[in-house]
């Protein structure tokens, strides 16, 4: 199944590179820049690993699994004066059975000089866009769902010369299923215009009953209306995402993550991700992160070097903090940081 898993996700991302629509005909593209300091050092292959609230971002289904209230707050520094701030909480509601999330997005870039038709100066203006985003996660039932009807049924099952379907031995395709949404609104302000939208997010999470380290995913972000500035609409950005990730535990003391993901964004070319993720446990309570991954986004217009990307993580406790960096070529680099806390 591992290597079905694999194979499957490599067909996608090649399959994908043959496609080509739509590209620079979508609006709000500030909403595809992720979240999260983690994600960056993983090459943002996230649908499949992201959890607590940063999973408000790349795949809500990914909140389901939390078990306490948790906390993040990530700040972007990008090329050109433009910054990014992303600060979300998540709450476990008993109530609910599942997590509900909060989450806010900050996209800003530093002062312009406004003209007028005839070159004349009339002050400057800030372009500043906000996404404020409330999401739900919801985890299933795993197991066998069909293991509590062969033992009602007994020895129904045993018909003389047949064979006792499957032995008893769990079905393949059953497991752990999470699911999860996200509803939010957008406002984009350029000087004294402004343009608004509501967008929706879904994901869901599979880990296969006999493969409980093997997580398949999947999530469409930004699916909603068109965006209107003056006479002129676009669509949002919208992006579908598929992805797998399996945990190596090496002895206790080290994990080993790779993530492979394959995106297709509904403006622009499909692209691959690829993260990693070697984490080990360097005292009591103490976890050290390295991270490394690409993403195949930027590679066509800036090169293939700036595909590449790296971080770092220290949680202490219920303390998390992170730090990623990815070069952008001619543009310069970009760089995140985040915090975490786990009340």
């Amino acid at each position: 199944m591992r290597a079905a898993a694999i194979a499957v996700m490599l067909l996608l991302a090649q399959d994908a590179a043959a496609l080509q629509k739509e590209v620079g005909t979508s609006a709000a593209e500030f909403l595809r820049l992720g979240a999260g300091a983690r994600s960056l050092g993983m090459g943002e292959a996230s649908t499949a690993v992201a959890a607590g609230p940063e999973a408000v971002y790349w795949n809500p289904a990914g909140l389901a699994r939390l078990a306490r209230p948790e906390a993040a707050y990530s700040r972007t520094e990008l090329p050109v004066g433009m910054h990014q701030d992303y600060g979300a909480v998540a709450v476990p509601v008993r109530l609910l059975r599942g997590t509900l999330a909060f989450a806010m997005t900050r996209f800003s870039q530093d002062g312009i000089d406004m003209v007028d038709a005839n070159n004349r100066a009339r002050g400057s203006f800030a372009p500043h866009s906000e996404v404020y985003a409330l999401a739900y996660g919801h985890q299933f039932a795993g197991g066998d769902p069909v293991e509590d009807s062969r033992d009602f049924f007994g020895e129904t099952w045993n018909v003389p010369n047949m064979a006792r379907p499957l032995g008893y031995e769990n079905e393949p395709w059953t497991g752990e299923i999470s699911a999860g949404l996200s509803f939010k609104m957008i406002d984009e302000s350029l000087g004294p215009r402004h343009a608004a939208a509501v967008a929706v997010d879904a994901g869901g999470l599979f880990r296969p009953v006999d493969l409980h380290d093997l997580t398949l995913a999947g999530a469409v972000r930004h699916l909603g209306g068109l965006q209107r500035f003056i006479n002129e609409s676009a669509p949002l950005p919208v992006e579908f995402a598929a992805a797998a990730a399996y945990e190596f535990r090496l002895e206790r003391a080290w994990r080993f993550l790779p993530v492979l993901e394959a995106d297709v964004p509904y403006a622009g070319n499909p692209y691959g991700k690829l993260g990693v993720e070697v984490e080990h446990v360097a005292a009591e309570a103490v976890l050290a992160a390295l991270r490394l991954g690409y993403c195949g986004r930027t590679a066509p217009d800036l090169g293939p070097l700036s595909g590449l990307t790296a971080g770092v993580g220290l949680q202490v406790r219920r303390f998390s903090f992170d730090a990623g960096f990815q070069p952008m070529g001619a543009l310069g680099q970009s760089f995140r940081l985040g915090v975490g806390w786990k009340f």
